[in-house]
Formats: structure tokens, C-alpha cells, sequence
């Protein structure tokens, strides 16, 4: 039996984390331009490639994977190599795209933008904790027992629920104004999201509970540990071992991030090119046969671990690859 999944990542490697996301005990979603700088890439490059296996230098693979590849943070620093998404490694982050360490407002909650069974059980993790007073945790748990189009919570649906009424309601349950981007909500976003058993009372629940529990580190450290173990951890164990392996993975999770049967189903495409190149070609040829329009926009960006990960191991940069 495999063993149980441990969070691995050190202190210091989780603050530099924090950091970079621009995180504090009192943010709110309206964070934009985070960045790794390239120093802390590098130790977690050699870090990785002194010993693979070990889980704190694995996760830190996927954490670079997580925060460049997935939520399109940049990189900051001297000596970088070219940047594959033409940005002068610059972060791809705004309002309302990518992923940000706060997100409750657009898109999803925290770094993965967690939705449907990671939502329902971030949510269940936060009822279940002293962040709730006792007398509030049943509208917070209501939100579990709605039927949704999807086994899980429906993040969307929760928001169109606020979002596509006349009164959403722009302060939390303690008073406290929310300070982000509303986003739009226009007639085809809220006819295909409307759920009748939701309210804009549990949007108002909902953002309450998701930026108090953003804002403590418990909460950062319980999403990023889902995410290792839900979508990583696949990830490092399926994807072949050998020349390419760490390359390979770092796009695979951005597939398994979307749909995992594609990344499990990228894996077993024969390469078609040698090497390295040919491995990661395959991930983004899947990726492309899954959502070309999404492909096309993302790929240098998921490329950019790729170019980091061999430009600190002294690796000459892969040639070839390209997107349909």
C-alpha cells in the first residue's frame, strides 16, 4: 500500500510562498502581480535534483509547477533565461485571471482555485475548525447540503447566487466591507449558473468564511496540501521515471489541474520527438486535443517551470515544442 501523504515543504519554503503571493493576516482579493524570485527556484531546483524522491524536494518541484505553470505568477530576478511566454517573466496575474493566494471572488478559493469536491471539502475543513462561532457554522455547512450540477459545491453557482442578485451584499458577516473585483455577471453567467436553493444570503456566507480562512496560514497550508496530494503527488508518481521525468511533470500537473484522465491518458501518447522534447510535447498535445482554445493561451506559460527547471540545472534549453 502506498504510504499517507505528508506535507513536506519546510517552514522557511513556505513563508518564501507567502511571500511571493504577497499574503498577509489581513489581505483580501484584490492582489495582483505575485512573483518567486529566482533564487528560491534555483534551491528548489537543486533541491530536487540532489534527491528526487525525498518529499520536501519533490513538492518543491511542484510548488514551482503550482505557482508559474498553473497560476501564472512571475519571476523576479538577475541572469533568467528568455522567457517563454514573451513577459520578461513577468507575472500573468489580474483581477480576474490566474490564481492568487486570496481568490473567494473570482474563479475559485485560493491558489488552486479550489471547486466542487476540493471546494466541499475545503469548506467542510473550515466548519470543523474554531474559525466558525458555533452559531454560524450551520449556514456555512447549508452550502454542502444544496444539489449542485456537479457532485460537490459549485463554486459558480454560489457566486451567481450573489452576483445575479439586486442585493449581494458588499460587507461581511462581522462588517467588514469586501475589497475586490466583483467581476461580470451578465445574463448568459447567471442563467447558466442559477440554482434556485441558493441565496444571496450564503454568497455573503460564503466570502465571509472563505477570506477569514484565507487569511490565516492554516488555511494557505490546508489548500496547498490538497492540492499535493490530490493532483501532484499523481503526477510524480505516474509520469515515468529517466531523462525528461522532471520536465514531463511539472506540464502534466497543469493537465491533471484541468482533467486528470487526460493527463493520465497524455502519458501513454508516444513522444514524437526524441528526448526530453518529445515527452513534453506530448503534454501539450493532449492538452490541445482536450481544449485547443486553452492550449494555445497557456502553453508557453506552462512551459516556463520547463525553461527554469533546466536553465538551474545547467541544462541546455529543449527545441521544437510548439502548439497546434
Amino acid at each position: 500500500m502506498p504510504e499517507p501523504f505528508t506535507f513536506a515543504l519546510s517552514e522557511d519554503d513556505f513563508d518564501e510562498y507567502l511571500r511571493g503571493g504577497h499574503w498577509s493576516p489581513d489581505a483580501d482579493d484584490n492582489i495582483t502581480g505575485e512573483a518567486l524570485s529566482g533564487g528560491f527556484i534555483e534551491k528548489l531546483v537543486l533541491a530536487y535534483n540532489e534527491e528526487p524522491t525525498l518529499p520536501s524536494a519533490h513538492q518543491g518541484l511542484g510548488l514551482i509547477a503550482l505557482v508559474l505553470g498553473i497560476a501564472e505568477w512571475g519571476v523576479i530576478g538577475t541572469n533568467l533565461p528568455e522567457d517563454p511566454a514573451d513577459k520578461d517573466w513577468k507575472s500573468d496575474t489580474g483581477e480576474d485571471s490566474g490564481k492568487h493566494l486570496m481568490s473567494y471572488a473570482v474563479g475559485g478559493i485560493g491558489i488552486s482555485h479550489a471547486d466542487v469536491g476540493d471546494l466541499e471539502t475545503y469548506v467542510e475543513w473550515i466548519a470543523g475548525s474554531d474559525l466558525v462561532p458555533e452559531d454560524q457554522k450551520p449556514a456555512l455547512l447549508r452550502l454542502s447540503t444544496i444539489k449542485y450540477r456537479k457532485s460537490g459545491i459549485l463554486y459558480d453557482e454560489v457566486r451567481a447566487a450573489g452576483r445575479c442578485s439586486d442585493s449581494p451584499g458588499d460587507t461581511d458577516l462581522r462588517g467588514e466591507r469586501f475589497n475586490h473585483f466583483e467581476g461580470p455577471a451578465g445574463n448568459r453567467y447567471c442563467s447558466d449558473y442559477d440554482n434556485s436553493a441558493l441565496t444571496e444570503r450564503d454568497w455573503v456566507v460564503f466570502r465571509t468564511w472563505m477570506r477569514t480562512s484565507l487569511r490565516t496560514r492554516e488555511g494557505q497550508r490546508y489548500l496547498l496540501e490538497l492540492w499535493f496530494r490530490k493532483y501532484w503527488q499523481p503526477t510524480f508518481d505516474k509520469v515515468p521515471g529517466g531523462e525528461g521525468a522532471a520536465e514531463e511533470k511539472v506540464v502534466n500537473v497543469r493537465i491533471r489541474n484541468s482533467v486528470p484522465k487526460a493527463a493520465d491518458d497524455a502519458i501513454k501518447r508516444t513522444p514524437p520527438l526524441p528526448g526530453a522534447a518529445g515527452r513534453v510535447q506530448r503534454q501539450i498535445d493532449a492538452y490541445a486535443d482536450w481544449k485547443l482554445k486553452t492550449a494555445r493561451r497557456r502553453w508557453r506559460l506552462m512551459m516556463r517551470p520547463v525553461v527554469l527547471y533546466r536553465h538551474f540545472s545547467g541544462l541546455p534549453q529543449l527545441t521544437g515544442i510548439t502548439c497546434k
